[in-house]
């Protein structure tokens, strides 16, 4: 069988190769042929346009005077062409047979390279004496002789006949997850849940490729995951270590560097996400310091988080003397020159995320959603800024219409 197949892909090949070789060389027309052939096709035309009484026999007869003067000029310069051609001819045919003869010696030289070269290279480099190995005699040898492609195979024929076989899944399970096939792996840590019930490790494993999956962003249904497994257990690090992570994206500045400085706390000096932890902790202290933080609560957050315009010592002395009706309006016209602002100059992603944000904490999810959309078409030729603004809107659960 495998020779039946070699033998056809070389004839195929071969076929492929030759074939423009052998094709006859079309001949090209001068422009006086082809001239001549458009003329007496206009000729025609008048006549049919006669017929049709689109003209007159008066107009008819001026039109085909014209077109009988260029025809004849047409016939008359292709003559001579042929003439100046004709004392060439016997040395072209001399060419043309000397060609026809190089042409021929080729292909018999292809015709033979091919499969002699193709033969020589596979009994030097391939195995031509190795046995057939057919799917099923492959996933059945022994396990330390299969391939990773091999072993992952064999263990999905398993679950495919015992979908129930808690073992198959966990070991399957983060093997998807380090060949990248996120979508896999999803599926099994669902049915390690289904099986096995709630464990920290399973709710967390499965948060862990949500959050993969959807570009480092701590999604609403990952939140939920790693909230269940702290519950089951208040110092697991990996549940602790994605919460902080969903507090930074949320603009939770404070709180997340509590969670991230209770982590190392906890932690030993020589756990592997001490580094990253601090690297948040020194961002997240950054992100504060900044001119733009303002005060505690709802209205004010949404000022701070929103990069409003950073208050003078009277106005935050006037706020503390406002009502809380009063400080809501000033805060919500702060939200509104920022948006005038961008919308009609526009700005950074980072200005366009604080208006989202500031919108939702307002409790205005249409007029963020809206935010959203002018942010990406005003965003259009900054590809990294548009995506900053997506994993935003998704991380606050702010739908995307484009």
């Amino acid at each position: 069988m495998f020779w039946t197949i070699a033998v056809v892909l070389t004839l195929v090949t071969m076929a492929v190769a030759i074939y423009p070789l052998l094709r006859k060389e079309r001949k090209i027309e001068s422009a006086n042929a082809y001239d001549l052939t458009i003329y007496k096709s206009q000729l025609k035309e008048i006549d049919g346009d006669v017929e049709r009484g689109l003209i007159d026999g008066a107009e008819a007869d001026a039109a085909r005077a014209e077109v009988a003067r260029r025809l004849i000029g047409a016939q008359d310069a292709l003559d001579k062409e042929s003439s100046e051609m004709r004392p060439n001819h016997d040395s072209l045919s001399s060419e043309e047979d000397s060609g026809t003869s190089n042409l021929k010696f080729a292909v018999v030289v292809i015709a033979l390279l091919i499969p002699l070269l193709s033969s020589g290279l596979y009994f030097a480099l391939g195995s031509p004496g190795l046995q057939s190995q057919p799917l099923q005699a492959r996933l059945s040898k022994p396990p330390e002789q299969q391939s990773l492609t091999e072993l992952v195979a064999s263990a999905e024929r398993k679950l495919a006949r015992n979908p129930d076989d808690l073992v198959g899944w966990k070991g399957l399970a983060p093997i998807y997850a380090r060949m990248r096939r996120t979508e896999d792996a999803i599926v099994a840590y669902r049915n390690i849940l289904r099986i096995e019930g709630e464990s920290v490790e399973a709710l967390s494993d499965l948060g862990e490729v949500l959050v993969i999956q959807d570009a480092g962003v701590v999604n609403t249904e990952a939140l939920e995951l790693f909230q269940r497994a702290n519950l089951l257990d208040a110092k697991a690090p990996k549940p602790r270590f994605f919460l902080a992570i969903a507090l930074g994206q949320e603009g939770q500045e404070r709180e997340a560097i509590k969670k991230w400085q209770e982590l190392v706390d906890d932690s030993a000096e020589d756990a592997p996400w001490i580094p990253f932890a601090k690297n948040q902790i020194a961002a997240l202290e950054k992100r504060i310091a900044s001119p733009t933080e303002g005060n505690d609560g709802n209205a004010s957050s949404a000022a701070a988080g929103s990069g409003l315009a950073n208050p003078s010592k009277e106005d935050v002395q006037n706020a503390a003397e406002m009502t809380a009706e009063e400080r809501q309006q000033m805060i919500e016209g702060m939200v509104s020159n920022l948006a005038e602002r961008l919308n009609s100059d526009g700005g950074t992603p980072d200005e366009w995320v604080r208006l989202i944000r500031a919108e939702l904490v307002l409790n205005r999810p249409d007029m963020a959603a809206k935010t959203v959309t002018r942010a990406l078409d005003a965003l259009q030729s900054d590809v990294e800024g548009i995506e900053k603004v997506k994993a935003a809107a998704r991380s606050l659960g702010v739908s995307i219409t484009q």
